[in-house]
């Protein structure tokens, strides 16, 4: 990995000094009066000679502005220069950049944008498991092909900064009764199988916790096989934590 220049370094830890002191200052003057500033827009950002372009949690291009001689810039856009995860935790109303135990995850997989897919999937729904449960934050794959065509797969780039994946894996609600045995794999980048699961009629959910440590790729596969179609599980409450 090249490592950046202290002038680099020392660029984003003023930015972020900032941005701390920003976010203590302006809740107090919100909750006496509201001003409205002049601002310039349209400010570029460059790291060794290559451009970075800010966006959000969705993907959405954001602003980086200028304001009395001084550059503002996104949390997210410190944290990805670092290659380190951002979390909000609400109990003390602050931001995290890089390691911090909470019990609040700091994404959820299904929200992410994925980096490419094959098949259709549908992101972020709330979806029953076969014992009647609801789970937030699902995914799912629509493809009900069985026989020797691959049930498709979707790729994420988390780029090292998350240490573990959460969540449950589940025949769905209105199929428990169908005995298919569809089964997932998650892929690393590099080809390593990191965790594999089967559910069928009459089996209860399967809750994972892998380890991710350092990965730059994540895949999750409906393998080519005669198992019963993706399109009867659901993956639930599926979670990346720092």
């Amino acid at each position: 990995m090249k490592r950046k220049s202290n002038n680099t370094c020392a660029f984003f830890l003023g930015a972020l000094t900032t941005l701390l002191i920003v976010s203590l200052t302006i809740p107090a003057l919100a909750a006496t009066d509201t001003k409205s500033i002049e601002v310039r827009s349209g400010i570029r950002v460059f790291i060794d000679g290559k451009e970075l372009i800010p966006k959000d949690v969705n993907g959405n291009q954001v602003e980086v502005f200028l304001y009395n001689g001084t550059t503002y810039l996104p949390a997210r856009v410190i944290s990805e220069a670092f290659g380190k995860s951002i979390q909000w935790d609400s109990s003390v109303q602050g931001i995290y950049i890089g390691n911090h135990a909470s019990s609040t995850p700091a994404a959820y997989l299904s929200q992410l944008d994925y980096f490419n897919k094959s098949s259709t999937w549908f992101f972020d729904e709330i979806t029953k498991d076969n014992l009647g449960n609801e789970h937030l934050h699902s995914f799912r794959n629509s493809s009900s092909s069985v026989y020797g065509i691959s049930n498709g797969s979707v790729t994420y780039k988390l780029n090292g900064q998350f240490s573990r994946l959460t969540g449950i894996y589940y025949q769905e609600y209105n199929s428990r009764a169908y005995d298919g045995n569809p089964t997932i794999l998650v892929i690393s980048g590099d080809g390593q199988e990191l965790w594999r699961g089967s559910v069928a009629s009459g089996v209860e959910p399967i809750a994972f916790d892998i380890d991710i440590t350092g990965v730059l790729e994540l895949t999750l596969e409906y393998p080519k096989s005669g198992n019963g179609p993706a399109s009867w599980t659901r993956l639930g409450d599926v979670a990346l934590w720092t």
